[in-house]
Parts: C-alpha cells; structure tokens; sequence
C-alpha cells in the first residue's frame, strides 16, 4: 500500500487506506510505478484530462482500480503529488540548515532547488498549470510544499536584506525570480530546437541546471 506523507511539522497527509476494502487490487506495478504513471500522466494531459479511465489503462489495471486503491482520483493526485514532493522539500529544508553564513545558505538552496527543478519535469508542469487557476488542488500544492519552503526562506532572505547583501523585494518578487528560469527545465522540446539537436546527456542537464542557479544567484545578491 502507497503510505501516507508526513512533513516535518508532524502533520500527516496522504490516504489511510478504505476501511471497506478486504482485500488489495490485483496489480503488476509497484507503488512506485504507479505513483510514477499517474504523475506522467496528470503532467502531459493535465488533471481534467486524466481521467479515471485513462489512468486505468496506463497502469493496465481495472477501471474501478484508483477508487478501490485511492477513493478518488482527487487522492490519487494527493499521493502523486506528496510521492514526487516529499523528498525534494526536505532536501531544501535541509540545504537552509547546512550552514550558518546566510550568503553560502542562499546558494546552497538556490542550486539545490534548481538541481531538483531538472530532476522531477513531471511534477513542474503539474504546479505551472495548477498555478494558474484557483482550485484545491493549488490550496494543497500551496499548504504543503510552496508555503512552508517560504516561511523557512523568509528570514533568510530578511537576513540578507537588512545586512545589504539582497536588494530589497517582495517574497513575491523573490519567488517569481527563482521559479521562472526554473521552468525552462521542463521545456525541453523547446530546448531541443534552441540547441538543435536532441536531449543532452544527464550530466549536462544537470549542469544547465546549475548555471541556470548561477545565473539566479548573481542577479539576486550584490556583490
């Protein structure tokens, strides 16, 4: 059974599984598969277009497979989220308590959240397009994941701030900075045609990643 996520707050979310169900879906696929189907899937064809029926046939299960396992398709979408979320937050809590100096701190964040922009495209696609309307959804991606990055990077970036090494700007500012080039990460068709020719190894992703940080860093603190 997929288990529930749990943040460092101890706050619990996720599914506990249906008090009704004896006994699990037949299903080839690992919780991880599953979970790594459903976020291809609500990233390529968004959450309306994923329906039930298409989730079932990309998991080669049956139709009534995510209400038996999930309750909803709604869970479903909770679970995806927290299963490609959980990690990447706590690797930026983390990046902000591996130093002391706030300039090196910022840094740190800066390429850690770049790094793991390249890493997980699905899940940026999914918050780009959940961003631009109001639903629960974006109540749930805000609640759970921007929210608390932002309250543990606020009196970093005040810090930064008042000392003179950040000009002074909005959280809003600041946000719209670090995530806008981060996007370019999951545009990798375009980028296909900017570099003409097909995706880069790995390793140069991950270094585009980083100079994208740089890039980010630069503009954002004095120097």
């Amino acid at each position: 059974m997929v288990e529930p996520s749990a943040h460092d707050d101890g706050k619990t979310t996720g599914l506990r599984e249906p008090a009704h169900r004896t006994r699990p879906p037949s299903v080839s696929l690992s919780d991880s598969e599953i979970l790594q189907r459903g976020l291809e899937a609500f990233s390529e064809l968004g959450y309306q277009g994923a329906s039930v029926r298409e989730l079932a046939k990309r998991m080669k299960v049956s139709h009534n497979f995510i209400n038996d396992r999930f309750e909803s398709k709604e869970m479903f979408w909770r679970v995806t989220v927290d299963h490609a979320l959980r990690d990447p937050l706590r690797q930026l809590f983390d990046a902000l308590e591996s130093t002391t100096d706030d300039v090196e701190a910022f840094k740190t964040v800066v390429h850690v959240f770049y790094s793991l922009a390249a890493n997980i495209p699905h899940m940026n696609r999914i918050m780009t397009a959940e961003a631009a309307f109001e639903s629960e959804r974006l109540d749930y991606l805000y609640s759970e994941y921007t929210g608390p990055f932002l309250e543990r990077v606020e009196p970093l970036v005040e810090r930064l701030m008042r000392s003179g090494k950040m000009p002074e700007m909005s959280m809003e500012v600041l946000f719209s900075a670090l995530t806008g080039p981060a996007v370019v990460l999951t545009q990798k068709q375009l980028g296909r045609r900017i570099r003409q020719a097909g995706d880069p190894p790995v390793a140069e992703w991950d270094q585009l990643a980083q100079s994208l940080a740089d890039v980010v860093i630069h503009g954002l603190l004095r120097h």
